[in-house]
């Protein structure tokens, strides 16, 4: 799925929710199978309708074309209802997120972090690393999550609360990571990931004060299950 970003906003919700009723009732009916290629040329179709009709605001013009650009680039294979699904989750996502949370960012950090370290990751916040002159970090543990200083320091203010962009890494399969961050507060947002010598993979989120992030989000597992049938 191409990585697309758009203006979160209430109109961009409702054409998201709009496109997804309707390919849910024709599906309902039989008239659309649940096949990606079938979905992604009803929803295809169903935004040039959209756009010639102008049922949405214009403020999503730019939001609707670079959906159509999609799927004109990989038609058939574009996939549009991941995508449409997608951001419905991320909808869903920050919508529960605003809940107001009893302890500091720098608690609930804290309390994530201690969680995982009894399911065995080893936590490395931050690791001894000279950015100028040492060598690439490499993890000794299959399951490991740490950063560097010039991410780390200074994240949280005196009043334990988190001022800054901060980026962690992941070694091992990561969504017990988003999950556990997830449930104390956290959204993380997908960075980059790579791989070493030795084929371990590394995975950077970030997390953003007041979760006011921008980038593709890393969803947790509650939400990566389609939402409407």
């Amino acid at each position: 799925m191409k990585e697309l970003q758009f203006n979160k906003s209430a109109d961009l919700y409702n054409l998201i929710l709009g496109g997804l009723i309707a390919l849910t009732s024709e599906q309902k009916i039989g008239k659309v199978s649940y096949r990606s290629v079938s979905e992604n040329i009803f929803l295809g179709k169903w935004l040039k309708r959209a756009k010639k009709q102008k049922r949405y605001p214009r403020s999503l013009s730019i939001d609707i074309d670079s959906m159509l650009d999609l799927y004109a680039t990989k038609n058939i294979s574009g996939d549009l209802a991941a995508l449409f699904y997608h951001v419905f989750s991320e909808f869903q996502l920050f919508k529960n997120m605003s809940k107001i949370f009893e302890l500091s960012p720098k608690k609930r950090f804290d309390k994530a972090m201690n969680e995982l370290t009894k399911d065995d990751w080893h936590i490395s916040l931050p690791i001894k690393h000279d950015r100028q002159t040492g060598k690439p970090y490499r993890p000794q543990n299959d399951k490991e999550i740490f950063t560097t200083n010039w991410y780390w320091d200074d994240a949280f203010g005196t009043k334990e609360d988190l001022t800054k962009q901060v980026s962690i890494f992941v070694v091992s399969p990561p969504q017990s990571v988003i999950d556990c961050l997830y449930r104390h507060g956290f959204i993380l947002v997908k960075g980059l990931s790579s791989k070493d010598e030795q084929g371990k993979c590394f995975y950077q989120y970030m997390i953003f004060p007041e979760n006011k992030y921008c980038g593709e989000v890393a969803m947790p597992t509650k939400y990566q299950n389609r939402p409407i049938r």
